[in-house]
């Protein structure tokens, strides 16, 4: 390699304490090429070692221009571009721009002996099948690079710097000596190659860009880039990748369940099929339906385990529909996930969510060099590559999908198939991984559009899925399935089975659907009860709680939650309250008390009591109630509500019996228009659906009791059944018409927003705007962040109490909707104060008109907050740390 090569720069910094002030870019190309190779793969990852090597080292091909070599000065190559113009060089397109265009012309023949345009006279790797391969490349800070909008001339590429890259290239290609891919199969194969390549080339830069693994050397230094690789880019990489936890991490021997949960001395059913079922050849996806309690989780961590051992899985990561139940699995499976690992490996085990770093169990496991970023740039590109490596291996979201093993909430997962930034890296981060989703079922259209795109693109990429639901529509089941074996480019196959429980097992050869037992003591009779009202439910709850029981009541609402709360403390007995508009403070306590008391260890001086909570108990959380009351729902929500009754085998109870107390109206033969609104308008505004709420009552209420597991698969199928004759009655068709209509929008929605996997790489595939911008979950009413601030000593701080000031204001923020409070006026006196608040924040929550500083007063027993709503109405709101954030009232109400 000529020696001007070695001059261009790849990475620079101010010089200091007599170090490099910058990195060869050569060293750098080898720095990134050594990280990919020695990153863990899947096995369907599709490129040869060498190969990868080398199309990773052209990465930053672009920064072989005069564009991005004048941007340091200090380091301008005058040996191979001349001296630097005296009044700097004209700004341009920025490096990974220039570099796809480097790649797609004047340097594309020097791909030729890698990707052959032709092979023995045959089409192969032309110029439109090499596209999806140049923009993983080039496109390697988060997004696919734009083509610029006038061809690059002279002033930005100049002879020096082509001959200096094509020189670089020659050197690369001795180094490697990569051989020719053969001729792609398929448009199907080239785009998976270029989501694979995209992920693995941004993962290997951002930590190939850190210079605490990767320190600048002089550019003597790759005089001899093959002594470089051997003695400085291999060894350093092996440091990087076990620094940030990615190394490989070897696999345990699957010799039965009794090394990940030697508590369970006997396997329910479902956990022995785990065990000894035959596993198809390829991505394996199971489908696990059974009764609240039969241990589908552990049977799910079985699957994994197998496919992990026989070396078909690198890690797994499990996805759950909320961020209290990934809380709780997080606890859970902290018990279980080094089982399934050798002995001398050092696994990852990271909770990913967006409130994650609150929980002092993950806290602890994030490396005290790393802490979490406070302020993101505006677009990846235009800073260094090491400030997003930083960033990304200490931010516990994107971090999860890295490690070994993550739990944490769907969103992460999904947003790998939105264009987004770093979704590629997710696509990564995930590929080879088994995917388990919890509670499969509990999504509403949009989410589930997005997670069929999901499992369509994690079979294309080689990886395992794994989903569990208590109460999944057939439907369901078969969009499901038809989108895995799409993505494994195999024909939709029809299921037949309505058997309960039933594990279905899917593989690119078909389908297999197994009837299992129920687990010994699950199958059991729960009494349903119709009660008109809430001042009916009111009356049971008290009487039950007298006796000495523990009663959950569950309000569909957050406003109704606390009115109820309100009730019942008026009649002399203290509830706990449970719902998502509390501080994350006071709700991580409350969630922590509500386990405590109610959890599987809780006995009967503890769990006498009442819990009124919306639907945040109502998935994967392990409660035990001795009597259940609960607004109205959907059919598979009622029964996943009286999953909490009875849950554990306990001694003698102050209840003779499981019994669900359901508040609804009669479900008469012709309901009129409001029969759920008239009584029930918190529940209407929930469930949109006055037709499917009707169906499910005349379910549940028709047979007087749920017996499972006989009546799991009737119940469900029929209050979901729209075809059959009287399902919509006359009066309820417009409401119910309207709820389709709305289902079917945000599938459109959805259907736009989403990546398509045969489109690749692209810019044009979506806007590849920041997560905080591109929704997982499409809001019916925009919500705002509300900071909650106290007064003191003349200094505005957060309402909750933390020696971290970032971490303090993360406790301190509850989510409430727009239309109710949009902004809070800053107290008069209080302007710089505010200001001195905020000037802690990270940028975006600075500017955001989502993130709102409410600053508090302390009024009566509660405190208060001015705002104003939407339309400019003054609104004031009152926040208690046992109710939450009340409901608004008009400010000239006092």
């Amino acid at each position: 390699m000529r020696s001007e090569t070695s001059l261009f720069w790849g990475k620079a910094r101010p010089e200091a304490d007599g170090l490099p002030a910058m990195h060869p870019l050569v060293a750098h190309a080898l720095d990134v090429a050594a990280v990919a190779m020695l990153l863990p793969r899947s096995s369907h990852f599709t490129l040869a070692g060498q190969t990868l090597g080398f199309l990773t080292a052209v990465h930053d091909i672009g920064k072989f221009s005069r564009v991005f070599q004048g941007m340091a000065p200090a380091a301008w190559p005058a040996a191979a571009l001349g001296p630097l113009p005296p009044n700097g060089v004209p700004s341009g397109p920025k490096h990974d721009v220039l570099g796809l265009q480097m790649l797609r012309t004047t340097l594309g023949s020097t791909l030729d002996d890698v990707l052959p345009p032709r092979i023995a006279g045959r089409y192969a790797w032309d110029d439109g099948s090499r596209g999806p391969l140049l923009r993983a490349l080039a496109g390697h800070h988060g997004r696919p690079p734009a083509d610029p909008l006038t061809t690059p001339g002279s002033s930005e590429i100049c002879t020096g710097c082509l001959d200096a890259a094509v020189d670089f290239i020659d050197a690369m290609r001795r180094l490697f000596s990569p051989p020719a891919l053969p001729r792609p199969g398929s448009d199907h194969d080239i785009a998976r190659l270029g989501w694979q390549l995209a992920g693995v080339v941004t993962l290997a830069d951002w930590i190939g860009s850190r210079q605490a693994w990767f320190p600048y050397v002089a550019p003597a230094a790759v005089a001899d880039p093959a002594a470089y690789w051997w003695d400085h880019a291999l060894p350093q990489a092996a440091s990087a990748l076990a620094a940030a936890g990615m190394a490989s991490a070897r696999p345990s021997r699957f010799t039965g369940m009794g090394r990940l949960f030697p508590a369970i001395q006997v396997p329910s059913p479902i956990q022995a099929w785990a065990e000894t079922v035959t596993l198809p050849a390829g991505p394996v996806m199971a489908v696990i339906e059974d009764l609240t309690g039969s241990g589908k989780t552990e049977a799910a961590v079985i699957l994994a385990h197998r496919l992990l051992a026989e070396g078909r899985a690198t890690g797994l990561f499990l996805a759950l529909p909320t961020m209290a139940t990934a809380n709780a699995m997080f606890g859970r499976l902290g018990q279980a996930y080094r089982g399934l690992f050798a002995a001398e490996a050092h696994p990852s085990l990271v909770l990913a969510h967006a409130r994650a770093t609150l929980d002092p169990r993950f806290i602890n496991s994030i490396p005290a060099e790393a802490p979490p970023a406070r302020n993101s740039p505006a677009d990846p590109a235009d800073e260094p590559a090491e400030a997003h490596c930083a960033a990304w291996l200490a931010e516990d979201r994107r971090r999860a999908l890295l490690a070994q093993v993550g739990v944490g909430t769907l969103d992460q997962a999904l947003l790998a198939v939105l264009p987004v930034r770093h979704a590629a890296l997710r696509l990564q981060g995930l590929a080879g991984k088994v995917l388990v989703v919890d509670e499969v079922h509990a999504f509403d259209a949009y989410m589930r559009r997005e997670i069929l795109t999901l499992l369509e693109f994690h079979a294309a990429l080689g990886g395992s899925v794994i989903l569990l639901s208590a109460t999944l529509p057939k439907h369901v089941r078969q969009q499901l399935v038809t989108a895995f074996r799409k993505g494994l480019q195999a024909r939709a196959l029809p299921l037949a089975q309505t058997a309960y429980p039933l594990a279905t097992l899917v593989g690119a050869d078909g389908v297999v659907e197994q009837p299992c037992d129920v687990r010994a003591g699950l199958a059991r009779r729960v009494v349903v009860s119709r009660l008109p009202d809430a001042a009916a439910a009111l009356e049971r709850v008290l009487m039950a709680a007298k006796a000495g029981a523990a009663v959950a009541w569950v309000r569909n609402t957050v406003d109704d939650a606390i009115a109820a709360a309100a009730a019942v403390r008026a009649q002399g007995v203290t509830p706990l309250l449970f719902h998502a508009r509390f501080a994350m403070a006071d709700r991580l306590d409350i969630e922590a008390e509500v386990l405590r008391r109610f959890g599987r260890g809780s006995d009967g001086a503890t769990r006498a009591g009442v819990l009124i909570a919306t639907q945040v108990i109502e998935q994967s959380l392990d409660l035990d109630f001795d009597l259940l009351v609960t607004d109205l729902a959907p059919a598979d929500l009622l029964i996943q509500r009286a999953g909490r009754l009875w849950r554990h085998a306990r001694g003698a109870r102050p209840i003779s019996g499981p019994e669900l107390l359901i508040i609804s109206p009669e479900p008469v033969d012709e309901p009129a228009a409001d029969w759920i609104k008239a009584t029930q308008p918190g529940t209407a505004a929930v469930y949109r659906d006055p037709a499917l709420l009707w169906r499910s009552a005349r379910a549940v209420f028709g047979r007087g009791a749920i017996t499972t597991p006989q009546d799991m698969r009737p119940l469900i199928e029929t209050a979901f059944d729209t075809q059959a004759p009287g399902a919509i009655p006359a009066a309820l068709a417009d409401a119910a018409g309207q709820a389709l209509g709305k289902a079917q929008a945000a599938t459109g929605i959805a259907r736009q927003n989403l990546l398509v996997f045969t489109e690749c790489y692209d810019r044009n595939a979506g806007l590849w705007e920041p997560e905080t911008q591109t929704p997982t979950r499409l809001e019916d009413r925009p919500q705002v962040t509300l900071r909650l601030a106290l007064l003191r000593d003349g200094a505005v701080v957060p309402y909750a109490a933390d020696a971290d000031p970032a971490r303090a204001w993360a406790l301190s923020e509850v989510l409430v909707a727009r239309h109710r409070i949009a902004a809070c006026p800053v107290p008069a006196g209080l302007e710089a104060a505010v200001e001195a608040a905020k000037a802690g924040w990270g940028r975006w929550e600075r500017e955001s008109e989502r993130v709102v500083l409410a600053v508090m007063t302390a009024s009566r027993d509660a405190y208060m907050i001015e705002g104003r709503t939407e339309s400019g109405t003054a609104v004031r709101i009152f926040y208690q740390e046992s109710v939450g954030l009340s409901l608004c009232v008009p400010a000239s109400a006092g």
